[in-house]
């Protein structure tokens, strides 16, 4: 991540790379006519695991413009898994090619985010030394300090 770039441009900056690669990937399934099961597969791995990186930053519900580039992309990747035309509804796109609808995917993420940043706070609990002031742990301090303000 360069530390010049607010989030908003380097998810602008990375999201050149899983474009590149989906149309690649588009290319190589037109010419060589896979099956589609191991197409969503490398989809999945190749594609969605660049466009997803550090989304826990910069994924944001309320903000659209970086839902809507990641759901473009998984619009291309359902076209090339299924070969369909571009006037294809979203909706029978992403049920027949097996990909989970972008905001989804992003939340859930967050979620796991989170949950591994509460394991790791409940895990080293032990180790942490007490605030001075309440005699909470000190990641329970931050959480509160960050809740509140």
């Amino acid at each position: 991540m360069d530390a010049c770039l607010t989030l908003k441009e380097h998810h602008t900056r990375c999201m050149r790379k899983p474009r590149a690669a989906e149309a690649t990937l588009r290319t190589l399934t037109t010419t060589s006519g896979i099956d589609p099961g191991s197409i969503t597969a490398v989809q999945v791995a190749c594609v969605q695991a660049v466009a997803l990186c550090s989304s826990e930053l910069w994924w944001d519900p309320k903000e659209v413009g970086m839902r809507e580039d990641l759901q473009l992309l998984l619009n291309w990747q359902a076209r090339s898994i299924l070969c369909a035309l571009p006037t294809t509804p979203q909706g029978a796109l992403l049920r027949d090619s097996a990909l989970t609808p972008g905001p989804i995917i992003l939340d859930s993420r967050q979620l796991q985010f989170a949950v591994r940043r509460a394991e790791a706070c409940i895990s080293n609990l032990t180790e942490l030394p007490r605030n001075t002031s309440s005699g909470a742990p000190i990641c329970n301090g931050v959480k509160h300090e960050y809740s509140h303000g």
